[in-house]
């Protein structure tokens, strides 16, 4: 007997959740690297070990929407002469989210990224994790073709300055279609922070103290990481022995190894949280 094929397209439900869901306004994105998951057990401690692993598994968060629209997605009609108007096919999907304020240093890292494809999946501030349904039991994301920022940077006379980031699905259709959703057991925004780029800077030529500031804007960090870093020393920092911090003056001093005099550098953000420093990484 020949091969057959079924009407997959035809099977309708129109049954609705015995238990509707109130859906309460999204608060934050969680972006995987494209063709990856979250774990099925996800729990605070492991989003936070994911938000620090190395760029092949790391996750990236970002907060503080305020404000979402939607741009197309909408079904396309057409006929065909005098025949009804039947979908031709579904308009790209674009999920426009509104930040709280204006984050150049954010701005800047997507505008940076804005050519690659990622996963992104959503929560709302009832701490449900939004997605697609893949097949398998474990949510998956949804895959965008480019995840993009817009910002008017400057305050105008009427408003401060603002900025947007824009989720560019890359297929709307199965957005609709294969939408799902968890409810989760804690709020992921505390481990979704992302990671602050920061540099350390020594203070000057004629000695072994160091600042550790933020990349952009220059925002003086060492006060809160300094005495963490003195404590994990050689833990935290390659090329160094010990390493003290001075309260006063707000400085790190380091002891060197032989042949790295003058080039400390933070390790990877995964070492780091092992030494108990989250959220920063040095570029």
């Amino acid at each position: 007997m020949r091969p057959l094929r079924s009407c997959d397209d035809s099977h309708l439900n129109t049954g609705l959740s015995k238990c509707p869901v109130d859906f309460a306004r999204m608060k934050g994105a969680i972006i995987v690297p494209y063709g990856t998951k979250l774990p099925a057990q996800l729990t605070l401690e492991k989003l936070t070990e994911l938000a620090h692993a190395d760029e092949n598994e790391r996750i990236y968060g970002i907060g503080g929407f305020c404000e979402y629209a939607q741009e197309g997605g909408e079904a396309q009609t057409g006929a065909v002469g005098y025949g009804g108007l039947r979908v031709t096919g579904y308009s790209d999907r674009a999920d426009t989210f509104t930040l709280d304020k204006n984050y150049p240093e954010l701005h800047s890292s997507l505008t940076k990224s804005s050519g690659k494809a990622w996963g992104a999946y959503f929560y709302d501030e009832k701490n449900y994790l939004y997605g697609l349904d893949d097949g398998t039991d474990v949510l998956a994301p949804f895959p965008m073709s480019t995840i993009h920022s817009n910002a008017t940077p400057y305050s105008t006379s009427s408003a401060k300055s603002t900025m947007t980031v824009k989720f560019c699905h890359e297929d709307a259709r199965a957005a609709i279609e294969n939408a799902d959703f968890v409810k989760l057991g804690f709020n992921p925004q505390r481990a979704t922070l992302g990671l602050t780029a920061v540099k350390l800077v020594k203070t000057s030529d004629t000695s072994n103290d160091f600042k550790l500031i933020e990349k952009i804007g220059g925002f003086d960090l060492t006060p809160t990481f300094g005495p963490l870093i003195a404590d994990s020393a050689a833990t935290a920092v390659s090329g160094i022995t010990a390493a003290t911090y001075d309260s006063d003056k707000k400085v790190l001093t380091l002891t060197f190894s032989d042949g790295n005099a003058g080039n400390p550098h933070l390790k990877a953000p995964k070492a780091l949280l092992e030494a108990g420093i989250e959220g920063i990484e040095e570029v």
